[in-house]
């Protein structure tokens, strides 16, 4: 069932004309471990990842690593040279998702993050 709803969003915005849809996703999402104790969870958000993706909309998806309550102090790493044993605070988080949503680069992405 969570499979299900992760999809109804894209598909929702899709069909009422939203040109991008921007996605918090989780750092292990794109290659989900099946021993993982979250591995239902990886699954579901690996496979609405992928359902945007094919959407046909414009996407942002942020992959950040484990996050904190922090506001963070804006210097992040993206890419895969993040440390999937580091911390993304939940302030760089919405600060980098808010960014996705108008910045061109962003545009058919999907990133790992982590705040430094």
């Amino acid at each position: 069932m969570p499979r299900l709803l992760a999809r109804n969003p894209p598909d929702l915005a899709k069909h009422a004309g939203v040109s991008k849809f921007v996605m918090l996703s989780t750092i292990d999402a794109n290659n989900p471990n099946p021993d993982s104790g979250l591995a239902h969870y990886l699954q579901a958000k690996h496979d609405a990842d992928e359902h945007l993706m094919r959407s046909g909309l414009d996407y942002a998806i942020l992959r950040p690593v484990r996050l904190t309550d922090g506001d963070g102090s804006g210097d992040m790493l993206f890419g895969e040279e993040v440390d999937p044993e580091g911390i993304a605070a939940r302030g760089d988080v919405a600060a980098t998702l808010a960014d996705a949503v108008s910045n061109p680069s962003w545009t058919d992405k999907a990133a790992r993050m982590q705040s430094l």
